[in-house]
């Protein structure tokens, strides 16, 4: 049982201690002058912020005057009585001891201070300081010049005692050389330079010029086959590439995906709608020397600097070439000079496409019917599935390709991969579906016959043939379009210049068939800011506007005495529209003039275009030719995008039909065609 503390009890306590620490020694060595010399290095400073400005010296001082070592074996050797006042209550009831002080120390950065500095007196010829050297020394010389001026100089070398190892450049060990005899015979010499023949191969670079390369074999063996072999390698490869290219390229990729917009707020704006050429995308040695016609372009939908490009054939010219093959080159605008991907074939290949739900995979039409489907993620490895000709019996060209959604609503895995309807010139559109085997699972859906009478759209007299040719009783597809809306609608165009328009839930059959144009017709867009308005091209010079609810075509472009090859809306303004003849490409502009194109741009006048995209960005496009080089343009001096675009494109179309007030007056019938508020399609490819 402890004791109850009193206050006479608690008082002699502190009377002893207080005594304890007087008789101290340290606080006997305190005297007045060390107390009087610390209150000159207290400052203001201190007194309101606790902080003293002294030196390390002082600082110790200091703590020996303020530490304390008590001792409590050692008696007291003299007791004073010493009154305490009395405490607050506060601290009385908290219990806690007052706060002990504290020492707070601020190191500073004083000046720098130079003890030896000895500059260089020399500098290097190739450098900025040493052309100005130069330039200093040439003007001291011609300033002395003269007979009363002159000095007596002499140019000699010089060197200090310790020979310098060591450049500001280079930071290398001294190399050592020393004179060792060999002996090298004839034949040695002669089987050496017969090796260096044999293994110096010419590797082109940027499609004309070329580059001698020699490599060494150890042991008959040549490492660097071995070396390239290395997925590690080819990934360090291509990524060095890629970083040497951006080196080069920079502005045009920077252009490219519109990381520079023209400003809105320049005084000197002008709408000029022309091409300006970034980069030509060269194919290597192999399709250089065939010279195949790029075919086909399509983007990565979820990656825009990625896109597929095939090589075949165009025209049936080139059917006479000696080697009739086929490519299909992955490029990547961070590297324009090589294709990362390569994939080459013994047919020539006429259509790619990349599918939207997998963006990893690639569907390939070739030319002898056969379609493949390649995992471009994946290099080194064989094609996920080909078509097998019990399903595929067509031997004629694949002209189309596009993926579709799964009409059963079925998922195979965590990730949904749909099918795909590819379009044969054999007049047949087949449906395949990836399956877990090495072959595509087909089937045939639609079958399509030769259109016979009068046909809905533009007046054409067809003759009646006395005798049928069964030989060709089946159009020839050539374009396939899905609807933007409709998942299952899906839209074909033949060499009869007919559009057929069918559904995939209801093969062996078609909706509706309409005559668009006299020749065949080749390609067809849907406007991004309308899902019933769309426009066809054609072989017969015409670009034709057409409007869903409306059988003659709202508008007609005509221009060139050539054919169309490939026409599509622009994907930033919705009265521009872009069309490729045989050697322009032509910006139309819906809102100045029907009559002829905003602008015409040529590049490589002698070579034939074949077909274009659309960049994601809508600020560039590819542009493809016979030569097989495909041109990268961005647009330049173009208008500024309007705030309401489909306003925009209602009042162009009804301005165009001035001069057709009943057309006019069918197409404001038809009421509102744009979409419900006014959104864009931006999937569209």
């Amino acid at each position: 049982m402890s004791r109850i503390l009193k206050q006479d009890y608690r008082a002699a306590d502190f009377q002893q201690l207080s005594q304890m620490i007087l008789n101290h020694p340290l606080m006997k060595t305190a005297t007045e002058s060390d107390q009087l010399q610390l209150q000159k290095l207290r400052t203001p400073e201190y007194r309101t912020k606790c902080v003293m400005r002294a030196s390390l010296d002082d600082i110790a001082l200091g703590i020996n005057l303020y530490k304390l070592q008590l001792g409590g074996d050692k008696p007291a050797a003299k007791t004073e009585k010493v009154k305490f006042a009395p405490v607050g209550r506060s601290a009385c009831k908290s219990g806690k001891p007052p706060a002990t002080p504290f020492i707070k120390v601020l190191l500073r950065k004083t000046p720098l201070v130079v003890l030896f500095e000895r500059p260089s007196m020399t500098a290097e010829r190739d450098s900025e300081e040493g052309r100005q050297v130069l330039a200093d020394n040439q003007r001291y010389e011609e300033l002395l010049a003269g007979t009363d001026k002159s000095r007596r100089t002499v140019d000699a070398d010089t060197q200090t005692l310790t020979a310098l190892k060591k450049s500001r450049l280079v930071n290398t060990e001294r190399l050592c050389t020393d004179h060792v005899a060999s002996y090298v015979s004839n034949f040695e010499m002669f089987d050496t330079y017969k090796d260096l023949e044999a293994s110096t191969k010419k590797v082109q670079v940027q499609g004309e010029q070329e580059m001698q390369v020699t490599t060494y074999k150890v042991g008959g063996v040549d490492q660097f086959v071995a070396i390239n072999s290395l997925p590690s390698f080819r990934l360090a490869l291509m990524l060095t590439m890629r970083i040497l290219a951006s080196n080069v390229f920079e502005p045009e990729q920077r252009r490219f995906r519109n990381m520079t917009p023209p400003d809105p707020f320049a005084e000197d704006v002008q709408f000029k709608y022309r091409l300006r050429l970034l980069w030509r995308l060269s194919p290597p040695s192999p399709v250089a020397s065939v010279r195949q016609a790029v075919t086909a372009v399509s983007f990565c939908p979820n990656n825009g600097d990625i896109m597929a490009v095939s090589y075949g054939i165009y025209t049936f010219a080139q059917l006479s070439a000696p080697m009739r093959r086929g490519f299909v080159y992955v490029w990547n605008i961070k590297n324009p000079v090589n294709p990362e991907r390569c994939y080459n074939y013994k047919v020539p290949v006429v259509t790619v496409k990349f599918s939207p739900s997998s963006p990893q995979l690639l569907a390939i039409g070739l030319h002898n019917g056969n379609i493949e489907v390649r995992d471009i993620s994946q290099p080194d490895q064989p094609p996920l599935a080909i078509s097998q000709r019990n399903s595929s019996v067509h031997f004629e060209p694949v002209t189309a390709i596009q993926w579709i959604q799964r009409s059963d609503g079925d998922v195979s895995g965590e990730v949904e991969i749909t099918p795909f309807l590819a379009a044969s010139q054999a007049g047949a559109i087949t449906k395949y579906q990836l399956i877990n085997s090495p072959h595509l699972l087909g089937f045939e859906h639609q079958r399509f016959e030769r259109a016979e009478g009068e046909l809905e759209g533009i007046p054409l007299q067809r003759p009646a043939q006395q005798v049928p040719l069964l030989a060709n009783r089946h159009p020839q597809c050539l374009e396939l379009v899905l609807d933007p809306v409709q998942s299952d609608i899906y839209y074909v165009l033949t060499d009869e210049g007919t559009l057929y328009k069918c559904s995939t839930n209801y093969p062996l059959q078609h909706l509706e068939l309409r005559q668009v144009h006299e020749s065949p017709a080749v390609c067809m867009d849907f406007s991004p800011w309308s899902p019933k308005l769309y426009l066809t091209c054609g072989s017969d010079w015409c670009i034709r506007i057409w409007l869903a609810g409306i059988i003659s075509p709202v508008i007609t472009l005509q221009h060139h005495l050539s054919p169309v090859h490939c026409a599509r809306w622009s994907r930033t303004h919705s009265t521009i529209l872009v069309s490729l003849s045989h050697t322009t490409v032509d910006i139309w502009d819906l809102r100045y003039s029907t009559l002829k194109p905003v602008s015409s741009t040529t590049i490589d006048a002698k070579i034939c275009y074949t077909t274009f995209r659309f960049a994601h960005c809508g600020s560039s496009l590819a542009v493809g030719n016979e030569a097989g080089n495909l041109l990268m343009l961005s647009f330049e001096d173009m208008p500024f995008p309007p705030h309401f675009q489909y306003r925009q494109l209602k009042r162009a179309i009804y301005k165009a039909l001035s001069l057709e007030p009943a057309l006019k007056q069918q197409v404001k019938s038809v009421g509102h065609f744009g979409y419900p508020r006014g959104e864009k399609l931006t999937t569209m490819q």
